[in-house]
């Protein structure tokens, strides 16, 4: 870890910044983040071109490289709608400001600070203590895990964790599990279609498929613990750059286990056991100063932002 923390001035000033450049975005909720396929719409504005969909399910079958960051884009809409048929955007327009307007401070100081269609930051309607990271940089947040946050520090670790998995591309390790191998053998039929209406309506088909499989994979057994690890320290070192103070990581993995009801549908079953994730943020830490207080600005911020998303 670079033992280097910038100081609170720093913070400050880049909070400032992100104001100016957030004021270029949509605000969540009515947004261009645009899901649903065939060019219908859903609980957030989101709508997905058909023919964009048959593209981009074509070069992915075709290609053995890279996959690029507009294939990851379109790939990370269709995951975001399946996403939203299963949960409700939280229509607070403070709340949902404040997430995003840290969101994109984070994604700012990450190694990967802009995706082709930009970082968006969604607050879901639901107790589940969670949050999941879509590829391209769509990233959901649940009350659940608010209320899991005491403070502004804790959830931007949350979104630190969830920024690092889209920087590290780590949906595709997903993908790879679930379905990449069988797209192979669609690339003929791709191929066959054309890019008429059957081709479109493959691709569609294909790319919903894939989409189905992440946010299966992504709820129920998550990215597995090597890759939950790397985003966990990942996440540290994008706090410290961004000047928050990174053992509140800890603490916030202390949080949750304190909310954790078993057979709930929450955080349990897609990453490691809050305890473990501890030893591995005390073990990154080593070295470095010793935690400091949030600053009674940040909490107070953190507050009145969150008042009523927080509500039990």
């Amino acid at each position: 870890m670079n033992p280097h923390r910038p100081p609170t001035r720093h913070l400050l000033v880049t909070l400032l910044l992100s104001v100016l450049v957030f004021t270029s975005f949509t605000e969540p909720g009515h947004s261009q983040i645009g899901i649903g396929v065939g060019g219908g719409r859903n609980n957030d504005g989101i709508s997905i071109d058909p023919f964009q969909a048959f593209k981009t399910v074509k070069s992915l079958t075709e290609i053995k490289g890279e996959v690029t960051y507009e294939q990851e884009h379109y790939l990370g809409r269709a995951i975001s709608a399946n996403i939203l048929n299963q949960y409700t955007v939280y229509n607070d327009s403070a709340a949902n400001r404040y997430v995003a307007l840290i969101g994109q401070t984070v994604a700012a100081h990450s190694d990967l600070p802009q995706t082709f269609g930009g970082y968006r930051f969604i607050l879901l309607d639901s107790d589940e203590i969670n949050a999941l990271a879509a590829p391209g940089g769509i990233i959901f947040i649940t009350r659940g895990m608010l209320r899991a946050c005491k403070s502004e520090d804790q959830l931007a670790a949350v979104l630190a964790h969830e920024v690092a998995h889209v920087q590290n591309r780590h949906g595709f390790e997903i993908i790879k599990a679930a379905r990449w191998k069988k797209f192979g053998a669609n690339v003929a039929l791709l191929a066959a279609a054309g890019t008429g209406g059957a081709g479109v309506a493959v691709g569609v088909d294909l790319l919903g498929d894939m989409a189905g499989d992440f946010v299966k994979q992504a709820l129920t057994k998550g990215y597995g613990k090597k890759l939950e690890k790397q985003a966990d320290i990942d996440a540290l070192a994008i706090l410290m750059r961004m000047g928050y103070e990174p053992h509140e990581s800890a603490v916030l993995m202390q949080n949750m286990q304190e909310r954790f009801v078993k057979g709930k549908k929450d955080f349990s079953k897609t990453h490691p056991k809050p305890k473990d994730r501890v030893k591995t943020i005390d073990k990154a830490l080593r070295g470095e100063p010793d935690a400091e207080p949030v600053p009674q600005v940040r909490l107070a911020r953190f507050d009145a932002a969150l008042i009523r998303a927080r509500a039990e």
